[in-house]
């Protein structure tokens, strides 16, 4: 909702939410620093800690392999993306019917080149078995019965040692190793993207070689095969149907996005440096020595870490793709301006959300409404629980990503008992005597969603560090002191009006806006 507060009052709370913030982060770094010159035996055992820069003369946390294996792809793969676009660029002005050719080709040479032939034999598995689906006249129950499947082989898989003897894991890096697992579940979202809207179009009578070369096209396409973001299929076909911008333009755009995901990105690196919160994992006792506030920036330094690491990720894949004239999903929006479950899923990964809301949620919400008689918060509920299994299976079959979910789809499920009731006449007359303003609401609905806000920030802990970290948070709030649970409190309230005063402030490249279910 709009923030309907006079702007002094917007302001106290913008100050003591950035205030709360730069001190909670001030305090883990004085801690961190504390506790390691005490535990020097402890910090030796720490191997995630390497030689950092040398004019800062620190070591460095390198402990997050998701950053180092995009920063890998994207640092390997650079100068061939250029390439890749200005064959790309030439094909366009002259043969553009061969642009899907030359898009299958170039990721097939540069993955058997750099990466190695048995990758590529990976990558096209999937694309395979659903074409094969296709083409014997597979309905939408068949492909997302293949597509469960393949999630629960591939969770079972990447533990078995076969799979790894057969991608030679002790010839490969780290993160060749985490960028093949990446792909294989970009893959497999890109696969029932073309593959339902493949079965949606009633004119389609069975798979011809058009449809091979649309569909591998799609779900090779080189700048966002290994770190994402997904575009829709429609998405993707729509970039060789609409008018292209300028080419100065389009290059001006890309130089700009570059620019400003590598000073993130240098950033981000610099700040390893600094904060080692994710190394100290490994030896949670190290951990629970944290004071409360501290304990409180590094659960702060996680999401913000996060984010900033997928805008990079995805900014520079999507700064290439619209290169080729592609409408990528905007850069994830702040963890530190988001205060409801639902917008986090919103605004964070729009294109996974386009994604659930288009193949999962509004259909589920379809069926239900067709066959069954039920309230349509049943419904609603349903469609949100299918969704948030698929994400379960998505991200990996393990009991953090279990807990990570059933948090989620409880925060969801609370927003939307607490939309009912906002409808409800009682509430109708509650806001009319007794908060009289619209301001009064604000706060009123600030108030409410604080305890909900603390709650998806520890959900989010089990997603960014594991089970042992976010039941540790869990038992802190448990056992507050008075003085924390205070701090925290308004801390939290003051990040509420933050996130409703900038709720309709765009991220970056998010000028069109999210769809949302209309159910």
């Amino acid at each position: 909702m709009k923030n309907k507060l006079n702007f002094l009052e917007l302001c106290i709370y913008f100050i003591f939410w950035i205030t709360a913030n730069i001190y909670s982060l001030y305090k883990l770094f004085e801690a961190q620093n504390d506790i390691l010159k005490g535990n020097q035996e402890l910090v030796h055992s720490l191997t995630d800690l390497q030689k950092g820069w040398g004019f800062t003369a620190r070591h460095k946390d390198v402990s997050d392999i998701e950053w180092s294996s995009w920063k890998y792809f994207l640092h390997t793969s650079w100068r061939y993306q250029i390439f890749q676009f200005i064959v790309t660029e030439t094909l366009r002005y002259k043969h553009a019917s061969i642009i899907k050719y030359w898009y299958i080709i170039s990721s097939m040479f540069f993955v058997t080149t750099f990466m190695g032939y048995k990758q590529m034999i990976i990558i096209l598995t999937q694309p395979v078995i659903f074409a094969v689906i296709l083409f014997c006249g597979g309905k939408k129950l068949s492909i997302w019965i293949t597509s469960i499947l393949l999630l629960f082989s591939y969770n079972s898989l990447k533990y078995m040692y076969y799979f790894w003897s057969f991608l030679d894991y002790d010839h490969m890096q780290d993160e060749e190793v985490y960028l093949i697992l990446f792909s294989v579940a970009w893959i497999e979202l890109r696969c029932i993207s073309y593959s339902l809207d493949f079965v949606g179009r009633k004119e389609e009578k069975s798979l011809n070689l058009d449809d091979l070369i649309n569909m591998f096209s799609y779900t090779s396409y080189l700048p966002l095969l290994y770190t994402g973001p997904i575009i829709l299929y429609e998405e993707f076909e729509n970039s060789f149907n609409k008018r292209r911008e300028y080419l100065i333009s389009r290059i001006k755009q890309f130089i700009s996005d570059m620019i400003f995901f590598q000073l993130y990105s240098v950033l981000l690196d610099l700040v390893f440096h600094y904060i080692y919160f994710f190394a100290m994992h490994s030896k949670m006792e190290l951990i629970r020595m944290l004071p409360t506030i501290a304990l409180c920036g590094g659960g702060l330094f996680m999401g913000l870490e996060f984010h900033m690491k997928y805008v990079v990720s995805y900014g520079t894949a999507g700064a290439f793709a619209r290169l080729d004239n592609m409408d990528p999903p905007p850069t994830p929006r702040c963890i530190a301006r988001i205060h409801v479950y639902s917008q986090m899923w919103r605004h964070f990964d729009v294109g996974l959300y386009r994604f659930l809301v288009k193949y999962i949620y509004k259909p589920g919400y379809s069926v239900l409404n067709q066959y069954c008689n039920l309230p349509k918060i049943a419904y609603k509920l349903t469609a949100s629980l299918a969704t948030f299994l698929f994400i379960f299976v998505w991200h990996g079959t393990v009991w953090h990503i279990l807990v990570w979910s059933v948090l989620n789809y409880s925060g969801i499920t609370l927003e939307h008992l607490g939309k009912c009731i906002s409808r409800h006449e009682s509430y109708t007359y509650f806001k009319k005597n007794i908060l009289r303003s619209e301001a009064m609401e604000t706060r009123f609905i600030a108030m409410l969603c604080t305890p909900l806000l603390a709650l998806s920030a520890i959900s989010n802990f089990y997603l960014f560090a594991g089970s042992e970290v976010g039941n540790l948070f869990f038992e802190c709030l448990s056992h507050p002191s008075l003085l924390s649970s205070v701090v925290l409190g308004v801390s939290l309230y003051s990040c509420c009006h933050v996130s409703m005063a900038l709720e309709h402030v765009q991220s970056r490249g998010g000028s069109k806006k999210v769809d949302t279910p209309k159910t």
